[in-house]
């Protein structure tokens, strides 16, 4: 009885990844980016962009000097204003640590590009 129940819920869980549930979106190109951006920050036009390597996170630059962070998070992409983030830079990679507790820290991997946006921030 357990065995026929355990082997249910995992045909449930391998379906449901088969299906692309549990799979994290990636940015196809900066103009992607701006445009989540812009959608989910009121008054905000994307000038520039820059994304990580790995797809799933990007810097955007409004017409106005602020920047945004557009980041994958589980399904979804979230998005935040960096006014107050901490930004350490190793190597091309860019550490960004927001104030907001519960919002954990993000590495952007720029390559050379990293420099000019810490210097941004």
């Amino acid at each position: 009885m357990i065995w026929t129940s355990l082997f249910g819920i995992i045909t449930i869980v391998l379906l449901a990844r088969a299906m692309g549930f549990a799979g994290s979106p990636k940015l196809a190109d900066g103009a992607e980016a701006g445009r989540i951006a812009a959608d989910a920050l009121p008054g905000f036009h994307a000038a520039e962009a820059a994304l990580s390597a790995d797809g799933k996170a990007a810097l955007v630059a409004g017409s106005d000097g602020s920047i945004a962070l557009v980041r994958a998070f589980g399904d979804r992409w979230v998005v935040r204003g960096l006014k107050d983030a901490e930004a350490s830079l190793n190597d091309g990679r860019l550490k960004l640590r927001l104030p907001e507790p519960n919002f954990p820290p993000c590495e952007l991997v720029l390559g050379a590009a990293a420099a000019s946006w810490a210097k941004r921030l």
